[in-house]
């Protein structure tokens, strides 16, 4: 029988498993007759440790365009999968030997599939109130594919009656989302896991144009010449006719067309018919906009607004369409009946050529400030990952110039900081020995992280700070990092992170200790404009769920509708703001984003490993819990 620790249940079977695979149990004697040591105990805590608690992002909403959520008393919340989240930095015992698993497995059906406390469903808060009870929580979710390790034994209740799974991991699966059976079409055919070993854990597709249909299947050319207008053969220019003998006609290929078999209206033979990308049937703006849909109308360039996102939504074949400028998480392409597609994370299939492979992803990162760290280890393999095939060439070589000591950079209230540069054509500055002048050194690239020692002169109504090398930069050149104080209860070594608005930087802490600082990019402002104010809200909060990706979407009516599937490293604090990576710009050091607070996708990956709740191995999300409560994350000016 399982037993209750807190608000989860664990088996003895589960903690022995769990325990044997990471070196942790011992016995004596017989099976049957052993005594355990000290070391299960630690065992027990760690299973608890890592067991940890959608929304959507930076105040919008999220969706999941497919539809394939399991449909219960639990709505789950984002999407995604893992093939492994554990690095050096995640060890829990530097000196245990973990021995391979080779138990069964359980794998997810759906896009996320629940896994619960308990072997319940959660109960609304007026159940829980009458009866006094807590109930039990959703502590996080695998997605379609995915596989965890866990007791073979079902557990058929009224609420499953398929049978309660208990995972080796801890929490509980409802087998009507799971299935043991690896060979299952839901799991075989999934879409790919997420690579945990690069900066981002999917490939991206960016959609070109306005009314890309998402499909739900391969479609038929019947149904894509429907939906797809543009693949319609381009109209040919009306032959020109003398004035006198004018009359209203309508050329498409070599064919005459009733009026009301397409959506166009007639042109008289002396117009010329110019087909565009946003106009394939060469009708002119004007009456295009007045008889046509939205995704055929001409915006000049311009972004489409007075649309909203239930508007895109499709019915039948199609999931929705999207507007120029959507990103989709790509699984592979295929081709289909002479056709090629991009089937997306989402098993959603998109027709290739209207989708661009986005392999534009920032390479910055910030710095871990004790290199020896294994997480500053883990992220150099990263950074090499995210070198390999690209032009990019090699990583830039780590400073070996060292001069100054900075012991006490980046605590609150030092001079000594972590600057980064943000100015395209920035210098290296040298100081006069007399500090009454400057002369320029070598060029700086952008986003080069330097440490300062809190050294700082003004000339001719400049502001230089000295860097660890011994050179000066010039302070207008780019951000510098400003926490403010740790928070008065802070526990010994509890991790923290600070954001600040008006630099532009993040330090993560473990209590006083500053242990990794970087450049972010969190909401515009617009103190004039409300519509376009995406500000982010200052306070101190807590990290409440991650999710390895999901989908970001909303209705903004200054910008008209975005969406973004699979966002990567999502680790919400505030309602539907969150620090995440973003590989769709690289403006880091200024603000950008509609609310959240972007980072770039080598430090999204490093702050998701480093922050509580800890996420499983194999496990797409993870929500803290009381018992297990996600790592303090302080915003301010």
């Amino acid at each position: 029988m399982p037993v209750a620790l807190g608000r989860f249940r664990v088996s003895p079977s589960s903690c022995k498993k769990l325990a044997e695979s990471h070196g942790f149990w011992h016995t004596s004697g017989s099976e049957s007759g052993s005594t355990m040591r000290k070391r299960p105990i630690i065992a027990l805590f760690f299973l608890i440790s890592a067991l940890g608690g959608g929304v959507a992002a930076c105040g919008e909403k999220k969706t999941d365009p497919s539809g394939k959520t399991p449909q219960s008393s639990v709505t789950p919340a984002s999407s995604g999968s893992s093939s492994t989240t554990t690095t050096a930095a995640d060890s829990r015992d530097a000196g245990a030997v973990e021995k391979p698993y080779d138990g069964p497995y359980i794998g997810a059906l759906y896009g996320q599939t629940p896994i619960m406390s308990d072997m319940e469903w959660p109960k609304r808060d007026d159940e829980k109130k009458e009866k006094g009870e807590k109930g039990a929580v959703r502590i996080g979710y695998i997605r379609q594919g995915q596989k965890v390790p866990v007791n073979a034994e079902p557990h058929p209740k009224s609420n499953c009656k398929e049978g309660w799974y208990e995972l080796i991991q801890g929490g509980f699966v409802c087998a009507k989302y799971a299935s043991l059976d690896m060979n299952h079409p839901k799991i075989k055919l999934a879409p790919h896991q997420p690579d945990m070993t690069t900066p981002l854990p999917y490939q991206y597709g960016y959609n070109v144009a306005n009314g890309t249909p998402l499909y739900r299947n391969y479609p038929s050319r019947e149904e894509r010449m429907k939906l797809e207008p543009w693949l319609a053969p381009k109209p040919k220019a009306a032959p020109k006719k003398k004035k006198e003998d004018s009359e209203e006609t309508a050329s498409y290929g070599d064919e005459q067309l009733d009026a009301g078999a397409l959506p166009l209206q007639l042109a008289t033979a002396t117009t010329t018919v110019t087909s565009t990308t946003t106009d394939p049937f060469g009708l002119g703006s004007e009456e295009l906009d007045a008889s046509t849909p939205w995704y055929l109308r001409n915006y000049d360039g311009g972004k489409v607004t007075g649309i909203t996102l239930d508007e895109l939504k499709g019915e039948g074949p199609m999931a929705r369409r999207m507007v120029k400028g959507f990103f989709v998480g790509l699984d592979k392409s295929e081709t289909n009946n002479g056709s090629r597609y991009w089937r997306t994370t989402m098993n959603l299939y998109a027709p290739y050529e209207r989708i661009f492979q986005h392999n534009a992803a920032s390479k910055y990162h910030g710095v871990w400030l004790d290199d020896s760290r294994s997480e500053a280890k883990a992220t150099a393999e990263v950074v090499k990952k995210a070198y390999e095939g690209s032009d990019g060439g090699a990583p830039p070589a780590p400073s070996t110039s060292t001069k100054i000591a900075t012991p006490d950079i980046c605590k609150p209230g030092s001079k000594s900081q972590v600057a980064i540069v943000t100015f395209y054509k920035a210098k290296k500055y040298n100081l006069s020995s007399s500090r009454k002048a400057v002369t320029t050194g070598d060029p700086l690239s952008r986003h080069t992280v330097l440490k300062l020692t809190g050294d700082t002169v003004d000339v001719n109504g400049a502001t230089y700070d000295e860097t660890d090398e011994g050179w000066w930069m010039k302070r207008a050149d780019g951000v510098r990092t400003n926490p403010g104080p740790a928070p008065k209860d802070l526990a010994k070594d509890e991790k923290w992170i600070d954001v600040n608005l008006k630099s532009q930087t993040m330090v993560a802490y473990e209590g006083d200790k500053p242990v990794f600082a970087t450049a972010v990019s969190t909401g515009k402002e617009d103190k004039e404009d409300k519509e376009k104010d995406h500000k982010t809200p200052t306070g101190t909060f807590r990290i409440r769920e991650k999710h390895i990706a999901a989908t970001m979407d909303g209705d903004v009516a200054t910008d008209g509708p975005y969406s973004i599937e699979d966002v990567p490293w999502i680790m919400y604090f505030n309602g539907s703001y969150a620090l995440h990576g973003a590989f769709w710009h690289n403006n880091f050091g200024r603000q950008q984003s509609h609310g959240c607070v972007n980072l770039a996708p080598i430090d999204a990956k490093a702050m998701f490993g480093w922050t509580e709740p800890h996420l499983p191995d194999g496990w797409h999300g993870v929500m803290a819990t009381p018992e297990k409560q996600g790592t303090r994350v302080v915003v301010h000016e």
